[in-house]
């Protein structure tokens, strides 16, 4: 009897230690699993990375190649400008009125100057097309050489940076137009034919009066 307990004991813990050795191996099974899928997922994403910035962004060969391709002026399609030298990068917001004497005409001219920030280049990332700054945002260059900018275009150009117009312009055309005569008001038809009626009215009465002899002829026209 005590031989056939010993053999069940025995075969129970056996039992046990296969049960916890087949729990270990699926448990194992599904770390692999998931450690896969994560590196399989993380494949992926590099792969779509990578795949999205050879379609949408300009790379190059070196940091060299990089920093010389993006030297200059850089115009921005409202009222703004990149410029890099070297790796110094200043961005210039301009101020409208300062430029366009038809806007200053119509809103005023702006007792503020333009705002111009600088900053430095920390990396130049050339391989993702990006410019890495000490403290602005990225610099992104498209896939047609464009720099953009919080999602603005900045287009290379090799003309010169805007000249503000001389603010004396708008004063002399404001002294001139407060010098020039007033244009005579054009008088309506009826006002017209009123003063000529009483003009002929008036002939017609010097006319008469000399013919009655009441006044001298002559002395009807200083009337």
């Amino acid at each position: 009897m005590a031989d056939r307990n010993n053999i069940a004991d025995q075969n129970r813990r056996e039992a046990q230690f296969w049960a916890s050795e087949w729990r270990y191996k699926q448990k194992k099974k599904k770390i692999i699993i998931a450690v896969a899928a994560v590196v399989c997922l993380a494949v992926l994403a590099a792969v779509i990375h990578f795949v999205s910035i050879k379609a949408t962004r300009t790379t190059y060969s070196s940091e060299e190649e990089m920093k010389a391709a993006l030297q200059g002026r850089f115009k921005g399609y409202y009222s703004e400008d990149i410029f890099i030298d070297g790796d110094k990068i200043r961005i210039v917001y301009y101020e409208k009125s300062h430029y366009d004497i038809e806007y200053a005409r119509k809103y005023g001219y702006s007792e503020y100057d333009d705002s111009m920030y600088d900053d430095y280049v920390v990396e130049w990332d050339y391989r993702n097309g990006r410019i890495k700054c000490d403290w602005m945002s990225d610099l992104i260059v498209d896939k047609n050489g464009r720099i953009q900018y919080y999602s603005q275009p900045f287009v290379k150009t090799d003309e010169p940076a805007p000249e503000p117009f001389d603010p004396a312009l708008l004063e002399e055309q404001q002294d001139e137009g407060a010098g020039a005569a007033a244009p005579e008001e054009e008088l309506s038809e009826e006002e017209q034919t009123d003063i000529d009626n009483q003009e002929k009215s008036m002939e017609e009465t010097q006319e008469a009066a000399e013919a009655a002899g009441v006044l001298p002829e002559g002395e009807g026209d200083e009337i």
